[in-house]
């Protein structure tokens, strides 16, 4: 189960790279597109998107540090370790999908990298455990 624990905090930590990722490139095309006369970040709802990706990444990676921490002192991290990999890897499902849906119809073609990430972030919600199994772990710790 100790090998489960590292996995997933590793998973987490991809997850939340994933989803950085995601947001990094949504941001910088949403600063150089332009519609209606302006960047497109400069629209509301292209905004709030971005906001709702960067904060969900700012949650995300505490709680993989704090597995982490956790395992490299010998501690249990059980838990800990599911709800990195839980909230990491549903972090990386919508910032993902946020990426594409700012990119519009560019977002699901294969010349952005966008559409590659949404498929290798479904990958980590079920991959070492569904999200289904971490909720089942961590409702089992309380």
């Amino acid at each position: 189960m100790r090998t489960f624990d590292i996995s997933r905090a590793v998973l987490g930590a991809a997850a939340a790279g994933v989803a950085r990722a995601a947001y990094e490139y949504a941001c910088d095309y949403a600063k150089s597109r332009q519609q209606f006369g302006k960047p497109v970040i400069e629209h509301q709802a292209v905004a709030f998107r971005l906001a709702d990706m960067r904060t969900r990444i700012e949650q995300a990676r505490p709680m993989t540090r704090r597995a982490a921490k956790r395992l490299d002192a010998g501690l249990d991290a059980t838990t800990d370790a599911a709800m990195a990999k839980l909230t990491a890897a549903e972090t990386a499902a919508y910032c993902t999908w946020a990426a594409v849906q700012t990119l519009g119809g560019w977002g699901y073609s294969r010349e952005f990298p966008v559409e590659q990430w949404m498929r290798d972030a479904k990958l980590e919600e079920i991959e070492e455990g569904t999200s289904d199994i971490m909720r089942l772990i961590i409702s089992r710790s309380m």
